[in-house]
């Protein structure tokens, strides 16, 4: 989680502020008719404690003229769980939510508390219709503000473990001049909105909003789309990737309130008067840090992108855009700023157009206009676009696709070894060309667990892996706790909406290792690892306090993720590789601070790779790391350095280094240099072809301490470390669309020389640089 400050901004707050099982059956959808029987394994109490909760249960009718707000909050609510205010946050209150298709009419906002799936008949999409008179700030409510004091439900840059998908969400039966919001969504890692559609009024007037976030640290919205209203989306956060947003017949398409960093691929925006406004604060302050567009299409707008940027505006780096192939039909002006047209456009191709502040490697250079696309290696394109694939959610299949896991003959409890069960059940799915549904649990295991060719495998809320024992003792000789396919071995295999944990001491866990050579439609969609700070991995505050010696007892992994060398052609979509900083079940989430140590984070040694939506963050010797391979594609990606650095320092952490992973010498790195000398947020080593569209590379602490990130700029230096960017040796073809720093003295060093300077860069609050190039 970003520790730091959300900027303050001036938002224009909207003030209009057992049957069951059978009838889900009856829907067709396989999630439906599975057996009801997740367990939340540390709970108080776990036999009577429900995950799965259908809302028509809880006395949803759905029938398009009951007022079922109370009962969806009631299904939400159920079981004393983690709400708004008095829980920060808990692992042991998962829920599922689940709607049958229907109209359920909403006349006060829907709350999903924290840790909660909402999640909808995909064959058939539940409508969320709300009442004439509604007046919450959204129809669904991620965090709302308190009547008595302002104060939000929860956290935003702690708000993890979330999604909502396969609803449609209508608002046209509020008056068009009356402020009203589908979905309001501060959020940060974990989290999720897809296969939602938005229908607002279509008029000049309207104040009506699909999607609103203001604050946060996220995050992955895909596969939305809005009709009508003032704005589709709405929305500022410190960083975020959003693809396949599709917007129509609004007053502005996205309004992009504030940023750090931002990738978008695949808007399709009609109909609009400004398909994209990026101008908040105006040329004297803006807002909006860096945003990159690619492979979209902008039709009948009367101007694509709206933006206050000019080589005097303030900040001096705020206000980077970058667009990529981006295809306009009927679009007058591509570019306007306060003076008027920067770029015409037409019925044209932009190839590639930006604005900023460049180093290509040197800079810093101004600059604004055409520039020569990045070279895209032919195996990351589908057509001309970098290719995507969206999570799987198997609607055209029905439940004797499936297998479950605890029907199996896994328990799911935390204590029992579950690793025969567990491999057993993905053998036998694999085998069958079944899908193996792992009901929510906490499955322990004490052996490497393989995935074959062929595997599927879907989880209910965030069931977990969890690896304990001696397997995983030596800080030398890893150990892979899932391993996706053997060295030499192809094939597809999908997974999705899991955890991979770890319990104690172990410090030669890898928690997932790749080494499938993969067919197109393999990946991993919301699979996470959380290392530390959660009920039942006994690295919690108690175990794991701050500013105490280094413990063997909290050498919690070797690495988080490795795609091997013969892992060609993975596929990760919205994954967050996490080893925890905070407790997040200390006394209903306090988020008291924790020191748990891992050695890695990702490591891509594979080629023809991509990375989308991806965050990596307190490992101790980088975080994600390329190394002699090629043809690599990342947008947007996120990393944090370990909290506790510099106590010790990345030449003093606790981890052995090994030449065969090619790991950072820091003695040798940091020398030359003054300042902390922590762990690389991204090192790239002896590679070819790697595209980065939107990074945010973070320090925000030094031995626990914030002070040094937080600083207000007029003060001081905003400085936690001295490097965090580093190409070394053989290296070539390196683009950076939209990099983004924060407490870093040097934003880039190539082999030892520092190229970019955080004074020379300061934006919103992070440093920035629109474009870097190196070698291309």
């Amino acid at each position: 989680m970003a520790k730091a400050p959300s900027p303050k901004v001036n938002i224009a707050i909207p003030t209009a502020m057992p049957i069951a099982n059978a009838e889900a059956a009856a829907s067709g959808y396989w999630m439906a008719a599975m057996p009801k029987q997740g367990i939340a394994a540390f709970n108080q109490n776990p036999s009577g404690y429900k995950v799965w909760r259908n809302v028509k249960d809880y006395g949803a009718r759905g029938d398009g003229v009951t007022d079922d707000s109370a009962a969806i909050n009631a299904a939400i609510a159920d079981g004393n769980r983690c709400g708004p205010w008095v829980c920060q946050s808990a692992t042991d209150t998962p829920a599922l939510v689940y709607f049958p298709s229907g109209t359920y009419v909403i006349g006060s906002k829907i709350v999903p508390y924290y840790f909660t799936q909402l999640i909808g008949d995909p064959i058939n999409r539940p409508v969320l219709k709300a009442t004439s008179g509604f007046t919450a700030l959204g129809v669904i409510d991620a965090s709302p503000y308190s009547d008595s004091n302002g104060a939000p439900g929860w956290l935003s840059t702690n708000l993890f473990l979330r999604q909502i998908r396969n609803f449609v969400i209508d608002l046209t039966a509020i008056p068009p001049e009356k402020a009203a919001t589908g979905i309001h969504w501060p959020a940060a890692q974990a989290t999720s909105l897809q296969n939602i559609k938005i229908v607002m009024t279509q008029s000049a007037n309207s104040q009506q909003q699909g999607i609103f976030i203001e604050n946060g640290s996220a995050g992955f919205v895909l596969d939305i789309e809005t009709v009508g209203g003032l704005y589709g989306l709405n929305i500022g956060n410190q960083q975020f990737t959003m693809r396949n947003i599709k917007i129509s017949k609004a007053v502005t398409g996205i309004s992009q309130i504030w940023n750090w960093g931002w990738t978008y691929q695949n808007l399709q925006i009609s109909d609009s008067t400004t398909a994209f406004s990026m101008k908040n604060g105006g040329s004297g302050k803006q807002e909006v840090g860096s945003v990159t567009i690619i492979d979209s299409t902008i039709t009948n707008c009367q101007t694509f992108v709206d933006m206050a940027w000019s080589t005097s505006a303030k900040p001096i780096a705020a206000g980077q855009l970058v667009l990529e192939n981006i295809a306009l039909s009927n679009v007058p002006v591509a570019v306007k700023g306060e003076g008027g047209t920067v770029l015409a456009g037409g019925s044209t191709t932009i190839a590639a157009w930006g604005q900023g502040i460049k180093y290509t490697p040197n800079g810093p250079t101004k600059w604004q206009g055409a520039f020569t696309p990045a070279k895209r290696p032919s195996g990351l394109l589908d057509g001309n676009k970098i290719y995507t694939k969206s999570r799987p959610q198997y609607e055209e299949l029905t439940a004797d696709s499936f297998i479950s896991a605890r029907s199996s003959g896994a328990r799911g409890d935390g204590t029992t070894d579950d690793t025969n069960a567990v491999q057993n059940a993905i053998n036998s799915a694999a085998s069958s060309n079944k899908i193996l549904f792992f009901d929510h649990g906490v499955y322990k295991v004490t052996k490497t667990i393989y995935v074959p060719p062929g595997a599927r495998m879907v989880g209910e809320a965030f069931p977990v892996i969890m690896a304990s024992g001696s397997t995983w003792s030596s800080k030398t000789n890893p150990v892979a706790v899932v391993q996706i396919g053997k060295p030499g071995e192809s094939g597809i295999v999908q997974w999705s909406d899991m955890i991979v944990s770890t319990q104690g001491s172990t410090p030669g866990a890898k928690l997932i290792e790749w080494n499938l050579a993969a067919g197109r439609g393999s990946g991993m969609w919301d699979v996470h690892t959380r290392i530390g700070g959660a009920k039942g991995t006994n690295l919690q505050v108690t175990q794991c306090p701050v500013k105490a010696a280094i413990k063997d007892d909290c050498m919690a992994a070797y690495m988080s993720v490795h795609i091997t060398k013969s892992g060609t052609g993975a596929y990760l979509e919205n994954n967050w590789f996490w080893t925890a900083d905070h407790d997040l079940d200390d006394i209903r989430g306090n988020s008291t601070q924790i020191s748990v140590y891992t050695a890695r984070g990702l490591l891509v040694e594979a080629s023809n790779v991509w990375l989308w939506s991806s965050g990596v963050e307190h490992h101790a010797l980088y975080q994600y790391q390329f190394a002699n391979t090629k043809d690599i594609f990342a947008g947007f990606i996120q990393t944090e350095t370990p909290y506790w650095q510099p106590n010790p320092d990345a030449k003093g952490q606790p981890y052995p280094l090994s030449s065969a992973l090619n790991d950072p010498d820091y003695n040798s790195a940091c020398s030359g240099t003054s300042g902390n000398c922590d762990a690389w947020g991204l090192r790239i080593l002896n590679s070819q072809n790697i595209l980065i569209y939107g990074a945010g590379l973070y320090s925000f602490f030094i031995n626990n301490d914030v002070s040094c990130s937080s600083a207000d700029i007029a003060s001081g230096r905003r400085v936690c470390q001295n490097r965090v960017f580093s190409i070394e040796g053989q290296t070539s073809n390196v683009v950076v669309y939209g990099l983004n720093t924060v407490g870093t003295e040097h934003l880039v060093t190539i082999d030892k020389s520092d190229k970019a300077l955080w004074s020379d860069t300061l934006s919103v609050y992070s440093d920035t640089i629109g474009m870097f190039t190196y070698n291309v």
